[in-house]
């Protein structure tokens, strides 16, 4: 298991809880059964639009699980997410610990100009489902962890534990799809401390490049972007909150935001 820390940790649950932009959202009673498959039909009527992420999130819980869909249309940064890898966390209102749903996975040495050659050739040339097939081939495991990103948890996609992830392509968007254990789930080692009817706030956080990275790969002054983001969101201080998160010096805006759930009875 190599897991890179790109963001400094002690950062996380200051900078959440300091954010009070979120988006409010129901989450949707399951009326019937969810098959995690990476695919968006069970969510008609259930998916609230992003502004400015050119992305949509919804949620459905029982009194065992939360199911979580996420689509974006932002090709760009659908290889972000695959290259540099995706943190969803979890920070319950009654103040239990915040902890992340890590997957997929960072992939080792990512270059920030070869990622930009990889949206290019995406873009213009290579079929978008292939690309994301090809990205996930050794994306086989996930792993649950605490605000400081340590492991607390860290199991292969499949195994009986409560969590569900699948990530496909559906009309030419990128759809993940989760289906996540909270309080009531007896069966699941690390379910989210979140029943029915209580509130919970959600961050989706790409993955940063790091300093080594960034190194002997510059990009063009063309390529900079003077929007840096503040300190607000789930991003640890590398992003903005809800739909306002500036470029990163790639030229490629980073998915950073947070919505508050409510969970239905």
């Amino acid at each position: 298991m190599n897991i890179k820390i790109v963001i400094a940790s002690g950062l996380f649950l200051l900078s959440f809880i300091g954010c009070s932009s979120s988006e409010m959202i129901q989450s949707s009673a399951v009326e019937t059964g969810i098959v995690v498959d990476g695919n968006q039909d069970e969510w008609s009527g259930k998916l609230k639009f992003i502004e400015n992420e050119r992305a949509a999130v919804g949620f459905q819980n029982d009194d065992e699980n939360l199911y979580i869909c996420f689509v974006s249309a932002d090709k760009a940064g659908v290889m972000k997410i695959l290259s540099l890898g995706l943190t969803v966390w979890f920070q319950p209102e009654n103040g239990e610990q915040m902890v992340g749903l890590q997957f997929p996975k960072r992939m080792d040495k990512v270059a920030p100009r070869s990622l930009m050659g990889k949206n290019r050739e995406q873009n213009e040339k290579t079929d978008f489902e292939v690309t994301v097939k090809t990205m996930m081939q050794n994306q086989g495991e996930y792993s649950i962890v605490n605000e400081d990103e340590e492991i607390l948890f860290a199991s292969p996609l499949g195994s009986n534990d409560g969590y569900q992830i699948k990530i496909g392509v559906q009309n030419h968007q990128f759809v993940y799809e989760a289906k996540i254990p909270i309080g009531n789930n007896n069966l699941a080692q690390i379910p989210i401390n979140v029943f029915p009817s209580e509130k919970i706030k959600i961050g989706f956080v790409s993955g940063e490049f790091d300093k080594d990275e960034m190194k002997n790969d510059e990009p063009m002054d063309s390529e900079i972007s003077d929007g840096q983001g503040s300190h607000n969101g789930m991003g640890g201080g590398h992003g903005n909150g809800a739909g306002k998160q500036g470029l990163n010096r790639t030229g490629i805006k980073r998915l950073n935001f947070d919505v508050e759930v409510k969970l239905a009875e």
